[in-house]
């Protein structure tokens, strides 16, 4: 199986996404790993679930701790990627040895002020995840992430639908896009509808 693009799944949780993302050949899966969030995986589940899933990349989620937190959670994951959220802490999580994603909100920034702490970052993190509270993006939104993803490897974590899902990397020139997992309905059963709808648009033989 494969995907005519790039595709980060986030916020997972649970096998079922799990093994139905890696089955349909994404390329990231990140699993939700912060002791402080209720809805995050334990080691011993994270084990469990890494053991289903083969040819994909995991990135580690541990919303906003910092580095030093972050570093004494390692031990207990093997991880390919971080996704991390402060830019001013990028140094320090540069130190952990495991290649960044840097989420950036679009969210009351320009597009100078975006293209700033992406440049700042750039060289230090491979992929920059750009979201927005904003589900649907003004012509003027769209403009700034085509000319900011023509520079930078973009992965667009925001605004990506069943409509436009085969035409929205190519038109802005992104490296890919992210879809978010969801928690179980209850243990083994899930709602695929809105993912698997994307993914089965952007399947090639």
């Amino acid at each position: 199986m494969a995907l005519s693009t790039f595709v980060y799944l986030r916020n997972v949780n649970n096998l079922s996404d799990a093994r139905y993302a890696a089955g349909m050949g994404v390329d990231l899966i990140g699993f939700k790993l912060s002791p402080l969030n209720s809805e995050s995986l334990n080691p011993e589940q994270f084990k469990e679930i890494a053991a289903w899933i083969s040819g994909v990349k995991i990135v580690g989620e541990f919303d906003d701790m910092h580095a030093e937190a972050v570093a004494g959670q390692l031990k207990h994951y093997e991880l390919d990627y971080l996704l991390i959220h402060d830019v001013s802490q990028l140094h320090a999580f540069a130190q952990l040895g495991i290649s960044l994603i840097l989420n950036v909100p679009m969210d009351g920034q320009s597009e100078d002020q975006l293209r700033s702490t992406i440049n700042y970052a750039s060289g230090t993190v491979d992929y920059f995840l750009l979201e927005s509270a904003q589900t649907i993006f003004e012509a003027e939104d769209l403009a700034s992430i085509k000319a900011i993803a023509h520079s930078y490897p973009v992965i667009l974590g925001t605004g990506i639908t069943g409509h436009n899902a085969t035409s929205i990397v190519e038109d802005l020139g992104l490296e890919g896009i992210s879809l978010q997992g969801a928690s179980e309905i209850r243990p083994g059963y899930k709602e695929f509808d809105e993912i698997a709808t994307i993914l089965e648009l952007l399947e090639v033989d």
